[in-house]
């Protein structure tokens, strides 16, 4: 019983510090350089590197002979995963990465819309699965392509179009937010 009030006061006393594992777009979606807590890589050419991604859950059960799946999908930052470099905290480079975050926010309403449309059929993990590697294969395509064409934010105009098309996009993908 001890145990068990330690790790609770500790993850009480850890909250109220201010640590945060990960917290997902639907708590929080925009940063701030405080999300930035990782050790910053001073081998890097870059000066910052946010951490995100995305994950879902499923489960399905049959209703009158129909399958109906419930699925959740969340994209996440990962604070102690993120960093930045002494000194190279600027508006511009925060907006660079706050894109890299809509990003991954983008693939998780991406997941949701082709969950919404799927059939469920006799292999329901496999197909699952395969749609979810897809997604997570546009979603990292995506990624890498916005700093090669950004230059990892200093190439502005780039960058402005960047975030025009991601805007877009998500405002597309509008109806499938949480």
């Amino acid at each position: 019983m001890s145990k068990c009030i330690t790790i609770i006061l500790f993850l009480f006393i850890a909250n109220t510090n201010g640590y945060v594992g990960k917290f997902s777009y639907t708590e929080r979606s925009e940063l701030d350089w405080s999300d930035f807590r990782g050790k910053p890589d001073h081998n890097s050419t870059y000066d910052s590197a946010v951490n995100t991604g995305i994950t879902y859950q499923w489960s399905y059960g049959k209703d009158k002979g129909e399958i109906e799946l419930n699925y959740q999908v969340d994209s996440f930052c990962y604070p102690s995963l993120s960093w930045v470099k002494r000194g190279q905290m600027s508006d511009s480079l925060l907006s660079h990465e706050q894109l890299h975050f809509d990003i991954s926010e983008l693939h998780a309403r991406i997941m949701r819309k082709r969950l919404k449309e799927y059939k469920a059929g006799k292999n329901i993990r496999r197909d699952l699965n395969k749609m979810y590697k897809l997604v997570e294969r546009m979603r990292i395509n995506m990624q890498e392509r916005y700093d090669e064409e950004t230059d990892h934010s200093r190439n502005q105009e780039a960058q402005k179009k960047w975030e025009k098309k991601v805007e877009t996009l998500m405002w597309y993908y509008r109806g499938f937010t949480k």
